[in-house]
Parts: C-alpha cells; sequence; structure tokens
C-alpha cells in the first residue's frame, strides 16, 4: 500500500460508524505502594495499600478504545452490564471516550457486571507485578429477556453503521452477550 492510498483511508475514519457487539469488562487495576504496607490488627496478616485505582473499559472495549484511538467518528457500544458500581464504572468509563454512543448498552439488575481485577505492586525499578487477579463474572446462562433487549438493540442500530466488531470474552457458554437468541440479531445487523 502506498502512503497516499494510506492516508486516504485514514481520512475516512472520523466519517466511520462502527458498532462493537459482545462483552465489555471493567479492568479495574489497583496500583500498590509496597512501602505502605501495615499489617492487620484482626487476622495478622500484610495490608495491601491501594494507592490509585483505575478503571478503563476491557474486553470488547478494548476493541471500543483502539477505534476511539484510531479517530474513529461514532462507535456503538452494544452490550450488557450490571446495574451495580462495576457497571456504573464501566458506563462512565465508556461515555468518556469520544464518539461513543451507549443508546444500545443495557444496564440491568439480572446481570454482575464482567470485572477483571488486578492487583499491581509498584517497585521502585521494576516493572509493576501483577497479584492473583480477581474476577467477577456470571456463571448462569444471560437471562432471555436481557437476550431479547440486546437483539432489539442490535436491530436498532442496522442503519446506522459501516461496520461492525463481535467479540465473545467469556469461556463459557451463555453467560455473556454473545449468545444463540443474540447471533441471529448479529448477523442481521452484519448483512445489512
Amino acid at each position: 500500500m502506498d502512503a497516499r492510498l494510506f492516508q486516504s483511508l485514514v481520512a475516512a475514519y472520523p466519517r466511520l460508524r462502527i458498532a462493537v457487539v459482545g462483552d465489555f469488562c471493567l479492568d479495574r487495576y489497583f496500583d500498590i505502594d509496597p512501602a505502605r504496607s501495615e499489617t492487620s490488627i484482626e487476622t495478622g496478616l500484610v495490608v495491601h495499600n491501594i494507592t490509585r485505582v483505575r478503571c478503563p473499559p476491557g474486553a470488547a472495549g478494548t476493541i471500543l478504545n483502539n477505534l476511539v484511538a484510531l479517530g474513529i467518528g461514532t462507535i456503538h457500544a452494544l452490550g450488557i452490564a450490571g446495574d451495580d458500581g462495576e457497571g456504573f464504572e464501566l458506563a462512565r468509563a465508556l461515555a468518556a471516550k469520544p464518539g461513543v454512543r451507549l443508546d444500545g448498552f443495557i444496564r440491568s439488575p439480572l446481570r454482575r457486571t464482567f470485572t477483571y481485577t488486578k492487583p499491581l505492586v509498584h517497585e521502585p525499578g521494576q516493572p509493576p507485578r501483577e497479584l492473583n487477579r480477581l474476577d467477577i463474572k456470571n456463571w448462569e446462562p444471560t437471562p432471555h429477556a436481557l437476550c431479547h433487549a440486546a437483539a432489539d438493540a442490535h436491530a436498532t442500530h442496522s442503519a446506522d453503521i459501516d461496520a461492525l466488531i463481535q467479540i465473545d470474552q467469556v469461556d463459557e457458554a451463555e453467560p455473556g452477550v454473545v449468545t444463540p437468541t443474540v447471533n441471529p440479531a448479529v448477523e442481521s445487523l452484519a448483512r445489512s
């Protein structure tokens, strides 16, 4: 590809409308300063004091972050999150991104927000060291009512997009957004 063609493609990015469909999660980073460690009076265990918390979108949110960095004009986040604190943080992080639309992003008390909690120990002169990750997941299939609501949200965006990206982050069958109920709506969206 020559430079002129590349530049003409990149110049079109602000006009593109892309839907990202799938499993959005919250990546919650706890930055730990070991110099501030204490000992718990109750348990005698080391207390890892957190000096900073960062909450960027992950999984499908990582794809969305990359599209924002490329300068895509409109990005529809089509997913499901819990009506919980993690869901609030995820929706807030997504809404802060330029060009991101959340009118197809469903929040429901029937789900927990998929969250990767990553404690990182920061020692001087060393790269951060990740401790055991703490994950919040849904272990039961996504309720049919939410699957239908997600399928409806996908259908309403069929005329609003130029491209669609689907990501399935969940290892188990059915507890995420990419389900047999939602897939036909995504396929229809992609065809249109």
